[in-house]
């Protein structure tokens, strides 16, 4: 961001800055005692005579609601996610609802802004677009989910870290984030920011992964589509929301992997299957009990019937999970920051480019827990030759060539 800021025409974004300031309604002494700076250097920054630092542009971005990015001029004003969804709002809860999604939004800003920050926009290679227009939507799922793990180089198998690869290998921006209880995921694409999608952390992990690639079954035929995932929602099933539903258990539970697991199973148990089996395989998979069963009977490789039979005689999941020591995987209902998205605001306060106060802020915790994840991200401890702890700090701007040779 330095580098940026050393670029810009400083008189431009001093004029953009008093502009930001007077709709406001704030006096340059007012910002000056925010910024604990004089007002005699306010008034310098804004005529363009004195170059503004990132940890203050930052600052007064707070202070006046706005983007970094819209202040340096290097996006247009973003459609308010809320219009995207408006459509869909109709189904729920409207003002919770319309909470949410303001806040998804404030997320995915704040995501660009720290690429922004830290000069490392995130590349995007999504899927081709397909057409699934007059076909069967169930078919077309198998198909494009099949087509998708072999894009990715995922073949059939189980996945660790999906929602990572989906950021890195697709370029998607994946939140978690509190959402009201009918509400399982978002989804919004747009020219600035891309594809965003948000899972709630009020509901299972297994439940939250499902729902984010339900999402990006979504994404697939119609990006600049908004989707609200509904819980419960009644009436006649819309063809994209089949094809959704399909392309996420498909997707995690591909038929030719599954059946191999399935009867490797099998053949180790002598044809005994369990549930105990069930639910060890539910876990590799990633995905609840429930859903395994159901892919299982679709496949035929259980009988029809069996997971309501089980239901109805009272089987507790999360009971027998604790039985054989399989975590349950229960929703932690906080926000949960992308990997890439806490690394980059590390790199960007560790490079000065932001204050503890704004960190904590990108985050959404407080100072301590901020603290915390700067360490998880730049500090390593070695036990020197006096037999004392001391920290290793990594520089996250250095080549990697320079950190490997240093």
């Amino acid at each position: 961001m330095k580098e940026i800021l050393k670029s810009i025409d400083r008189q431009a974004l001093g004029e953009r800055l008093q502009a930001a300031r007077k709709t406001r309604g704030l006096t340059q002494q007012e910002v000056a005692d925010r910024l604990q700076i004089a007002r005699t250097t306010l008034t310098a920054i804004e005529k363009g005579e004195r170059l503004i630092r990132p940890d203050e542009l930052m600052l007064l971005a707070q202070l006046y609601n706005e983007s970094v990015n819209r202040l340096l001029r290097q996006e247009t004003t973003p459609e308010p996610f809320v219009v995207q969804f408006r459509a869909a709002l109709t189904q729920s809860d409207g003002s919770e609802t319309e909470q949410a999604i303001h806040e998804f939004q404030k997320l995915c800003e704040d995501y660009h802004c720290l690429e922004t920050i830290t000069n490392s926009p995130l590349s995007s290679k999504y899927p081709p677009a397909y057409d699934i227009e007059g076909v069967d939507p169930i078919k077309r799922a198998e198909d494009i989910a099949s087509a998708e793990r072999n894009r990715l180089g995922l073949g059939d198998g189980t996945i660790a870290n999906l929602k990572k690869i989906l950021a890195n290998e697709v370029g998607i921006r994946i939140f978690g984030m509190p959402l009201p209880s009918k509400i399982a995921g978002l989804f919004v694409h747009t020219e600035q920011l891309g594809a965003c999608i948000a899972t709630s952390t009020n509901h299972p992990r297994d439940r939250q992964l499902m729902s984010a690639i339900h999402e990006y079954g979504h994404s697939i035929p119609s990006r600049t589509k908004a989707d609200i995932v509904i819980l419960q929602a009644h009436g006649r099933i819309p063809a994209s929301e089949r094809f959704a539903e399909a392309f996420a258990r498909f997707f995690l539970m591909p038929a030719s992997g599954l059946q191999r697991r399935f009867h490797d199973f099998q053949k180790a148990k002598k044809g005994n299957i369990t549930p105990a089996d069930l639910l060890a395989l539910a876990d590799l998979y990633s995905v609840s009990f429930q859903a395994l069963v159901l892919r299982l009977e679709e496949l035929r490789l259980l009988p029809g019937g069996t997971w309501d039979g089980l239901d109805q005689r009272g089987f507790q999941v999360r009971k027998a999970q604790s039985l054989l020591g399989i975590s349950s995987k229960t929703g932690s209902g906080e926000f949960e920051l992308p990997y890439r998205y806490r690394a980059l605001a590390a790199e960007a306060f560790n490079n000065g480019d932001i204050t503890e106060g704004q960190l904590a802020r990108f985050l959404r915790t407080d100072r301590i827990r901020a603290r915390a994840v700067i360490e998880e991200f730049i500090e390593r401890a070695v036990i020197d030759d006096a037999g004392e702890r001391q920290p290793i700090t990594f520089d996250l701007s250095l080549p990697l060539t320079e950190t490997v040779e240093a």
